[in-house]
């Protein structure tokens, strides 16, 4: 005769639990008796995006820093600006670290630039934005963001302290600041930036002549951005058109468009220079409807008398 079992097992997940904080140290964080949160920054480092790339809710990339940042999403640069500034670090930048022996947390101060320069190329050891990096060395195809319109700069808003502070030091030097990134930083960032624009196409117009079956597989948001920033036509690329609402009559029309034509094929006119110098409007009708001195006609110069002197 076969024996049936009449009871249940209990499980228990005390010994997992005993496990687990055996082999997890539990930190103490003492790191708000550090004087180093309590200082003001020495400077601050300023990310900017040149790139208009849209990969969802207007973000160009994402860059994943552990443990300071989980998800760090870069704003694209919108259409009519010349930059977004996508974040402002402080110098220095205090990194959590784990002590073993204490089991406390020490905050442990790193140069803001290194860190900046990690976020726009993991590839670049140093803080040099221009710096060529070996074809050997580097670890993954995209992680260059600073080929694709990121950068760094000391100046930003709040760079100066409201006026109060035209220089910081960097080591031994004393370096200039301002609340916006100078011209020359912004070129070299756009010159970066449009020689991957250009390599891009290339390479999208080899696969399209060799494997134009693989073109669709291989294209990336990166190739449509190259295509808006030239001007280019792609069969694989169809041209965006923002819209926006018009102020005179509320209807859609082209972003920035000076002038449209309404859905009763009425031209309307949000911006008479535009309308003016397109030549869809004269400049009379401009006065008519403006008013404004800048289109009064011309009044002929009168002939000076002639001279009497001998």
């Amino acid at each position: 005769m076969a024996l049936q079992a009449n009871r249940s097992i209990a499980y228990s997940d005390s010994l997992s639990k005993g496990m687990s904080a055996a082999n997890n140290i539990s930190f103490e964080f003492f790191a708000t008796a550090s004087y180093a949160l309590n200082k003001e920054p020495d400077y601050f480092v300023y990310i900017y995006n040149l790139s208009e790339v849209n990969v969802g809710d207007d973000v160009s990339f994402v860059v994943s820093r552990p443990p300071l940042m989980k998800e760090f999403k870069i704003k694209r640069r919108m259409p009519g600006t010349e930059y977004t500034l996508a974040t402002k670090l402080p110098q220095p930048l205090l990194i959590p670290k784990g002590n073993v022996d204490s089991n406390e947390v020490d905050m442990v101060p790193q140069d803001v630039r290194r860190f900046a320069m990690d976020i726009i190329n993991p590839d670049n050891l140093g803080i040099d934005q221009e710096a060529f990096i070996d074809p050997s060395r580097i670890t993954g195809q995209g992680n260059n963001l600073g080929n694709k319109g990121v950068f760094w700069s000391l100046n930003g808003p709040g760079a100066t302290m409201g006026g109060e502070r035209t220089h910081v030091v960097v080591g031994r030097d004393r370096i200039p600041v301002f609340e916006a990134p100078t011209a020359a930083e912004v070129k070299a960032a756009r010159e970066r930036m449009e020689k991957q624009y250009k390599k891009a196409l290339e390479e999208a117009d080899a696969v399209q002549i060799s494997q134009p079956a693989d073109l669709g597989k291989f294209l990336t948001p990166e190739h449509h951005a190259a295509c808006e920033y030239f001007g280019e036509d792609r069969s694989w690329h169809g041209k965006r058109t923002k819209t926006d609402f018009c102020p005179i009559c509320g209807e859609k029309m082209r972003y920035g468009a000076s002038f449209h034509k309404t859905e009763e094929g009425v031209l309307c006119v949000n911006n008479w220079d535009g309308a003016v110098k397109a030549g869809v409007k004269t400049r009379a009708q401009a006065f008519e409807a403006t008013e404004d001195p800048k289109f009064a006609p011309k009044q002929p110069v009168a002939p000076s008398a002639p001279s009497t002197e001998v």
